[in-house]
């Protein structure tokens, strides 16, 4: 799974369900892995059996169906490889899992995320605004490196190397002007950044070097830095939010309202709903819109961010809602004034004295 993945996540993922099945066996038939494989190859024991049972064990830990569905994968890989078939329709017919449960999750404002920035740290700050700015996932976000920001750009661009995405796809984004000033005083103070310069010496380096902490010791390698860096930040958010009982709600599903996660949702509400749906689902990096993404020229691509960056900007964004309001309710008038003008002018060979008057009135206004 790791060669396939390159994921220290996903290794550990498959490793812990097979620890659960381990733990299954030996409580369930007092026995180990080699055991139960050969009394399923010599008929003795069910398969499916097996596996329905397993479930059931699952469920009465309280895990989730997500976690469930993701330890019977490792079972059935482990299963396969030493020689025991599990055929897809039967394992649907006789395999019951759990049904995932979709809970509803309280939106973000503006308001509360200005609220979470004004009592956090500086690195968490210029962590927030990224990820609203861009729609980057708190795993791409840690590991991106200085030579990833083209500041040259209007509006700065960010290169997401196919390495550090989900998906293994690259990428590009954007950043607003409020998270490109945000990123560009953490790199100052935090890096010996120079914007007058060229870096070439910390170019290589990760932008929230600061953040990581290398685990101590000798012994196997569990966890990668990116991971250490996202713990870091989660532990470090909750840590503040948890002072403040207003933003230290939970959702139905019992998970708190401010998360990483949910900065990444307000992205793509926002720019859903300003541009486009599929702008935004390509931006966060949605592999079934990437194609048509990157079919639209670089110049369209920068004018529908810029479109959109009003409203993922935050610190101003009460005046810079009003602007937009006032500039909405100008261009609702000259439309309207446009459209009579158009009504005039058809009408005008009929009743010319009408046409002659409306225009004088205007002028002298």
């Amino acid at each position: 799974m790791y060669i396939q993945s390159h994921s220290l996540n996903t290794k550990n993922s498959y490793k812990n369900g097979l620890i659960h099945f381990e733990n299954f066996v030996a409580q369930k038939y007092q026995g180990t892995f080699l055991t139960i494989v050969e009394q399923i190859k010599t008929g003795k024991l069910d398969s499916y059996k097996l596996l329905n049972e397993f479930v059931a064990y699952l469920d009465s830990k309280n895990l989730k169906p997500k976690t469930i569905k993701l330890c019977i994968s490792a079972v059935k890989g482990y299963l396969r490889y030493v020689g025991i078939k599990i055929y897809s329709e039967d394992f649907r017919q006789l395999v019951k899992l759990p049904k995932a449960r979709r809970y509803r999750e309280e939106p973000l404002t503006k308001e509360i995320i200005l609220r979470v920035l004004r009592n956090v740290t500086t690195k968490l700050q210029v962590v927030i605004l990224m990820l609203v700015a861009s729609g980057m996932r708190i795993g791409e976000l840690v590991q991106l490196k200085i030579s990833d920001i083209d500041f040259e750009s209007k509006p700065t661009r960010i290169r997401i190397r196919a390495e550090i995405t989900k998906t293994r796809e690259g990428r590009e984004t954007y950043l607003t002007e409020e998270a490109t000033k945000a990123l560009k005083d953490y790199l100052k103070r935090f890096l010996g950044w120079n914007e007058r310069e060229t870096n070439p010496e910390i170019l290589d380096k990760i932008i929230l070097q600061a953040v990581i902490r290398k685990k101590k010791g000798n012994g196997p390698k569990t966890h990668s830095e990116a991971q250490i860096a996202q713990g870091i930040l989660r532990q470090t958010l909750l840590y503040h939010i948890a002072k403040i009982p207003e933003l230290c709600k939970q959702n139905e599903n019992g998970s708190y309202m401010i998360h990483f996660q949910a900065f990444r949702k307000f992205f793509r509400t926002t720019v859903g709903d300003t541009v486009g749906r599929d702008f935004a689902e390509a931006l966060m990096g949605h592999h079934f819109y990437l194609d048509t993404y990157y079919n639209l020229p670089e110049e369209k691509r920068r004018e529908m961010y810029l479109k959109a960056e009003p409203y993922l900007t935050i610190s101003d964004y009460a005046k810079i809602e009003k602007n937009l309001n006032k500039i909405s309710d100008r261009q609702n008038e000259i439309e309207e004034e446009h459209q009579t003008v158009i009504r005039i002018l058809k009408n005008s060979l009929l009743v010319p004295k009408a046409a002659e008057h409306y225009f004088m009135n205007k002028t002298q206004k």
